[in-house]
C-alpha cells in the first residue's frame, strides 16, 4: 500500500505539471518534440560481450509490446486535431493491438484497455484523460491516421501514427552495473523491478502503472533517470541481502522474470 501510495503521488504530480504545460502554446511546442524523441527511438538488444555480467534474460521490447498484425489501431498515435481543445495533444497513445492501451508520457505510461466494435465503427476507451470514452471512427486510406467522433459531445479529435516507438531510453555507455541487483524483484503489494544488464530499469505496478529508466548504481546508491517527458532525475539508497533488496525504504524479493509480464 505504501509502495502504491508513492507511485500514485508521483504520477499525479507529474501529469499535473505536465497538463500545464501542454496548455501554453510555447510549452507545448517543446513537449511535443521531447515526446517524439522519446517514443521514436531504437534501443540495441546487442548482449555485451562480458563474461563477468551476467546475460540479459528479458527482451525489453517485447514488455507491453505492439502487435502491429492485430486490429487496425494497433501503434503509437499522436493528437494532430482537436475540437476540445489541445491539453492533451503531447502526449502518445498506444494501442497493443489487443485490448491494452498505453497513455504515454515520456518513458512512463498509464495501463489502461479498449474495445473496438468493427460492425459500428466503434472504439471504446478507459484512459485516464484524453482518448478516453466512445467514440466512432474513421481511417485515412493508408490507416496512418484515424478521426474519433465523441458519441456523447460529437467533437472530433484526429490522431496520427507515429512511423516508430519505443518508450525505452538508449542504454548509456558508461553505465555502472551492480551485478547483486541484475534481474527481477518484486514487494508485498503488485510492485516490481526488473535491472538489466545494461543500465536500464524496468519499474511496473501490475494492472497500473510502468516506467523505463537509465540507472547507475554504486556506493550503495542507485541513480536513475527517466523521461515525462523532460528529463527526471532520482538517487536512491538501496541494500542486497541474499534474495532481498532493500530500495528506497522498500523491500523486494527476488523473482522469476516471467512473472513480470
Amino acid at each position: 500500500m505504501k509502495r502504491f501510495t508513492r507511485i500514485l503521488t508521483l504520477s499525479l504530480a507529474a501529469l499535473a505539471v505536465f497538463s500545464l504545460a501542454a496548455c501554453s502554446d510555447n510549452s507545448s511546442s517543446s513537449e511535443s518534440e521531447a515526446t517524439t524523441a522519446v517514443t521514436e527511438g531504437t534501443v540495441d538488444e546487442k548482449e555485451k560481450e562480458n563474461e563477468t555480467t551476467p546475460k540479459r534474460d528479458v527482451n525489453l521490447s517485447e514488455l507491453h509490446a505492439i502487435n502491429y498484425d492485430g486490429n487496425d489501431f494497433a501503434g503509437a498515435w499522436h493528437i494532430t486535431e482537436r475540437e476540445e481543445g489541445d491539453t492533451y495533444n503531447s502526449f502518445t497513445y498506444v494501442f497493443d493491438g489487443d485490448s491494452s492501451a498505453y497513455l504515454m508520457m515520456g518513458s512512463m505510461g498509464y495501463i489502461s484497455n479498449y474495445e473496438l466494435n468493427p460492425d459500428i465503427n466503434q472504439i471504446a476507451t478507459q484512459m485516464m484523460f484524453g482518448i478516453n470514452g466512445k467514440y466512432t471512427y474513421e481511417f485515412s486510406d493508408d490507416k496512418n491516421s484515424v478521426t474519433l467522433t465523441d458519441s456523447k459531445t460529437k467533437k472530433k479529435t484526429t490522431l496520427e501514427k507515429y512511423m516508430s516507438f519505443s518508450c525505452i531510453p538508449l542504454p548509456e555507455a558508461d553505465a555502472k552495473i551492480d551485478n547483486n541487483i541484475v534481474g527481477a524483484w518484486k514487494d508485498d503489494s503488485g510492485g516490481f523491478l526488473y535491472f538489466d544488464d545494461q543500465g536500464i530499469l524496468y519499474e511496473t505496478q501490475k494492472g497500473l502503472s510502468f516506467t523505463f529508466y537509465n540507472y547507475y548504481a554504486g556506493d550503495g546508491k542507485i541513480n536513475t533517470k527517466c523521461f515525462m517527458p523532460d528529463e527526471t532525475k532520482a538517487s536512491v539508497e538501496y541494500s542486497v541481502d541474499g534474495d532481498t533488496l532493500t530500495y528506497n525504504g522498500y523491500k523486494y524479493e527476488k523473482a522469476e522474470t516471467s512473472e513480470l509480464v
